[in-house]
């Protein structure tokens, strides 16, 4: 029992030390710095050490768990490489998010699936239950060591080298005051000294401790955490908890639902093949015109298609399907549900599209134009549920999920955005330049484009100015900030001067 004590200690002492080196690591990428090339750097010290640490627990090789890893190390190389603004603070969000998943569903599997809602409360309950528990710990094994060394003898010497320092110090400043009177130049080396003392900032030292003992105690307390998770006590008197009943809709009321409804959208439906697909734009009133049309109900058509998917769903795993009648009558139900709605994503995408060819293109409006994609996706792959009955929906779903947010990460949104709106001008002669100033490096290229092929353009150049304004000056960041987008984005504008900016003018009366 000593010996596993002992061996314990030992593991402890060596892990904490590595969490110790990884915070340090944390501190000299991210302490003062913008997010670049640091942030798959720190990622990549994380699963070195998290592989480290669980080297006894997890075997390191190629298999479904690993391959998550792929999205993670993706979406941590766009601070590298992009600079949407929007998608920094998404993905801050998104890859520890990812991670968590990853480190649970590669130490528990294959009790647990990734795509299974029980995945969210596993997560959970390594972050709240078997995580937060050991958060103190790291300041408990500190503590534990100093006393150790205490109650040694070399506590004593510890002793004596203090009381010598004390001593020492009367006698140093009486022979630096004497020889610094005897020599100018030992004189001058003293005086800098409180000059040096001035600049180390305490209140700054004690903060950059203080991050450093966070990030370790963190990442000490979630692999300890999952190294020794919390163990339930069964007391024998605990009664056996009783199998929740499955709760489900009856078959005719559900049937009722989806009649009245699919009425409503199939006459929702003729009216839109009139007007957008059958050329009705005549039969307009007089004081509408046809962008304001199809900008007007976009918002709700998206509203009325998540509800639709939510009866879907509640439909397909909430409705009692044991009479085979009533189940193959759903079935057709869910399918005329199915296509009308795709008549409304059909028709909620032609007005987002004539909507933007009339005011032009923005980044939000482009990203509405992917999600009406992505759910056009997901009801195709429920058409598919309908008579397929062993596919489990909530495993392409997810895949779906992640590999479309990835697609989006690496479209380079606001690159779209700054062709299109060239486009459209080169089409309609109209665009707004201040937007474009105010989108992500990567749409610096496209801003040169139309400066030089439209000189005569107001505009443009405040645009261009208003880039380089945002880009940092030489020596003003690390290599650890590097990224790529702001580098070329550098490069493309190094030829442009900049222009001071516009001092006010000043009246006399």
């Amino acid at each position: 029992m000593q010996l596993l004590d002992e061996q314990q200690n030992k593991q402890q002492t060596m892990l904490l030390i590595g969490a110790l080196i990884c915070g340090c690591i944390h501190h000299l990428l991210f302490y003062d710095q913008a997010w670049g090339v640091s942030y798959p750097l720190f990622i990549a010290v994380f699963y070195m050490y998290f592989y480290w640490a669980l080297k006894e627990r997890i075997a390191l090789r190629l298999d479904a768990s690993f391959m998550l890893l792929i999205p993670i190390a993706l979406l941590s190389l766009t601070y590298a490489v992009f600079s949407n603004t929007l998608f920094m603070v998404l993905n801050a969000f998104a890859i520890p998010c990812l991670i968590f998943v990853h480190t649970v569903w590669t130490l528990r599997r294959p009790a647990i699936r990734w795509y299974e809602a029980s995945m969210v409360l596993a997560v959970l309950e390594q972050l709240f239950g078997h995580t937060m528990r050991y958060v103190p710990q790291p300041a408990l094994i500190v503590i534990k060591s100093i006393k150790e060394k205490i109650q040694t003898g070399r506590s004593q010497r510890m002793w004596k080298i203090l009381i010598g320092i004390v001593i020492s110090l009367p006698i140093v400043l009486l022979v630096g005051s004497l020889l610094a009177s005897a020599d100018t130049m030992f004189d001058r080396l003293l005086s800098q000294l409180p000059e040096l003392v001035g600049k180390m900032q305490p209140g700054e030292t004690i903060f950059r401790l203080i991050w450093i003992a966070f990030v370790t105690s963190g990442l000490f307390a979630y692999v300890w955490g999952m190294l020794y998770p919390l163990k339930r006590r069964h007391r024998p008197e605990d009664v056996p908890a009783v199998p929740m009943k499955k709760v489900s809709m009856d078959a005719t009321v559900t049937i009722t639902i989806l009649l009245i409804l699919n009425t409503m959208y199939v006459l929702f439906a003729v009216v839109q093949f009139s007007y957008f697909f059958g050329g009705g734009m005549t039969a307009l009133p007089a004081e509408m015109t046809y962008a304001d049309y199809a900008h007007r109900g976009f918002a709700e058509l998206i509203v009325v298609t998540v509800i639709n998917f939510t009866l879907l769903m509640i439909t397909l795993h909430g409705t009692d399907r044991s009479v085979r009648s009533m189940d193959l009558f759903l079935r057709l139900l869910l399918a005329v549900l199915i296509g009308c709605t795709g008549v409304m994503l059909c028709s909620a995408f032609l007005r987002m599209l004539m909507y933007e060819e009339a005011y032009g293109f923005s980044e939000t409006r482009l990203l509405v134009d992917v999600f009406i994609i992505f759910l056009s996706v997901l009801f195709t792959i429920a058409l598919v549920k309908l008579w397929k009955d062993r596919l489990q929906l909530m495993k392409p779903y997810v895949s779906l999920a992640l590999a479309a947010y990835l697609i989006v990460n690496y479209m380079q949104v606001d690159a779209i955005v700054a062709s299109n709106n060239i486009k459209r001008f080169e089409a309609v002669g109209s665009i707004d330049t201040e937007y474009l100033g105010s989108l992500s490096f990567e749409a610096v290229p496209y801003l040169i484009d139309l400066r030089q092929q439209h000189p005569e353009l107001d505009g443009t150049d405040k645009a261009i100015q208003i880039m380089k304004r945002r880009l940092p000056l030489p020596g003003e960041t690390s290599w650890v900030s590097f990224n790529l987008s702001m580098w070329k984005a550098g490069k493309a504008l190094q030829a442009i001067p900049l222009e001071p900016l516009e001092s006010p003018k000043l009246y006399s009366r």
